[in-house]
């Protein structure tokens, strides 16, 4: 069971220059992939990962500043690749040009857009750029009138930390002017403290040095945060929108801080950074980096006595000596709070490690008659074998996405309910569709051995990437 995750990145350049994004500084004028430079890249991948499930995000900078980004997608939608999903990263602006939207949204099959302010004062403060506000509301607009999914993406800063509500009202009216009720799933970060150093090529083009620790909120606004973010999450459900906030390797006593639930990571579970596969302009796709490998969110992390005692110590990453000067302290996480929140994060993973795409798996969720937080509970206890929470953390840590969704397939038809048997056979068939597409793709892999095609495969994914659905009734 494979999905390989590429975050392809054809160019830099961009409109705005947000303080806390990964290509800041980069000099435009070098930031460029030729057309038929790109149309190499997606004819390897056509070779090199048939017989897999394809999650491929046409990032940068901005993809459709690109003069032929209608004509790139349209030579890549001839290739023979099984895609999950096909993503355009975008900031909006340019998709103002509604011709450019509807070209362009007719060849993706979700968008995921940058939305960090709800007026044109935070939208400067933010961006550092001078970009029309209601180029960025057009743009919105837009996105969710032709593309088929929309996911926001919202930095927490020390601008808008505050103003997450209002964020929330400017995308869901831009919704609704769309005409359309587009599927919207918001995802938020807080920014992810990174020294940038010249261990990659893209790294070497950046002003050496930066970091991007001034656009956090000071950690004695965590408890407002935590309120702001929860009465967003509320208006959202309000309008069957899910929010999460991402799992970039945060403290786990942070994120459960601001969530009130714990990441990933926090399980034994991996997570968005390290299960991408990562190119750009300057490496050829037969060169496999991780977004760690490529955005290091590792840098200058400890630990403190305080993180001896929390039960998530053994897989958390500890903090950043940056953020603790910045207020943000350790609080060790308690037992029964981080034993509640297993189930869930558990099941979550599951799903999403079977069918990847979130939008299928919210239907999936909704058109079934299951107690979820039951049903996540006795996966967690039928996994679990009576070992305490430790040692089951261990063991079901150990498990690869395939294992543990043949486990859950096993545990729903010993349920037996007239839902758990629905999503049992769902999750068998989609497995069965995935052996049956490795299985025709054998002979074309072994030809393209003989013809050049080389290096090893990068690590199976299953993590859903940039959103995550929440499911309902599971906390």
């Amino acid at each position: 069971m494979r999905t390989v995750t590429i975050i392809f990145k054809s160019l830099y350049s961009c409109q705005h220059q947000c303080g806390f994004c990964h290509v800041l500084y980069v000099p435009r004028s070098t930031s460029y992939m030729s057309t038929e430079a790109v149309q190499r890249t997606f004819d390897a991948i056509e070779a090199r990962f048939a017989g897999c499930r394809v999650d491929l995000d046409m990032s940068g900078g901005e993809f459709a500043l690109r003069r032929d980004a209608v004509e790139l997608m349209r030579y890549l939608r001839t290739k023979k690749i099984h895609f999950s999903s096909l993503v355009l990263d975008t900031m909006a602006v340019p998709l103002a040009d509604e011709a450019l939207a509807r070209e362009l949204g007719a060849l993706f099959t979700k968008v995921n857009v940058s939305v960090h302010a709800p007026d044109p004062l935070v939208h400067a403060q933010v961006s550092a750029s001078k970009t029309d506000f209601n180029d960025l509301k057009a743009g919105l607009i837009h996105l969710f009138r032709y593309f088929p999914a929309v996911f926001t993406n919202t930095s927490i800063n020390r601008y808008n930390h505050d103003r997450l509500r209002d964020i929330a009202r400017f995308v869901l009216k831009a919704r609704s002017a769309s005409g359309r009720e587009t599927p919207l799933f918001c995802a938020y970060y807080l920014p992810v403290y990174r020294h940038y150093g010249e261990a990659v090529a893209e790294n070497q083009r950046r002003l050496q040095g930066a970091d991007n620790a001034d656009f956090l909120p000071h950690g004695s606004l965590l408890g407002e945060v935590r309120e702001e973010l929860a009465r967003t999450r509320a208006l959202l459900e309000l309008h069957g929108a899910s929010a999460q906030l991402r799992d970039f390797n945060y403290p786990a006593c942070v994120y459960h801080r601001v969530t009130g639930d714990l990441p990933e990571h926090a399980y034994g579970l991996p997570n968005f950074m390290n299960d991408s596969y990562f190119t750009d302009y300057t490496h050829p796709i037969d060169e496999e980096w991780s977004l760690e490998e490529v955005y290091p969110s590792m840098y200058d992390r400890v630990k403190d006595e305080a993180c001896a005692s929390c039960i998530a110590e053994p897989t958390c990453p500890g903090i950043t000596r940056e953020w603790r000067r910045r207020g943000y302290e350790p609080v060790p996480v308690e037992e029964a709070a981080y034993a509640a929140g297993f189930p869930e994060r558990l099941i979550n993973r599951t799903l999403h490690g079977t069918f990847f795409d979130p939008i299928r798996i919210s239907a999936l969720v909704d058109a079934l008659p299951i107690d979820w937080a039951e049903l996540g509970r006795s996966f967690f206890e039928h996994l679990a074998r009576g070992e305490e929470l430790r040692s089951a953390r261990v063991r079901i840590a150990a498990l690869s996405p395939a294992e543990r969704a043949r486990g859950l397939i096993a545990h729903l038809e010993a349920r037996g309910g007239p839902g758990e048997v629905a999503l049992a056979a769902a999750i068998a068939e989609e497995l069965a569709a995935l052996a049956r597409l490795a299985q025709q793709a054998r002979p074309a892999a072994r030809a393209g051995r003989t013809t050049g095609a080389t290096g090893a495969a990068p690590p199976p994914r299953s993590a859903p990437g940039p959103a995550q659905r929440r499911l309902p009734l599971l906390g």
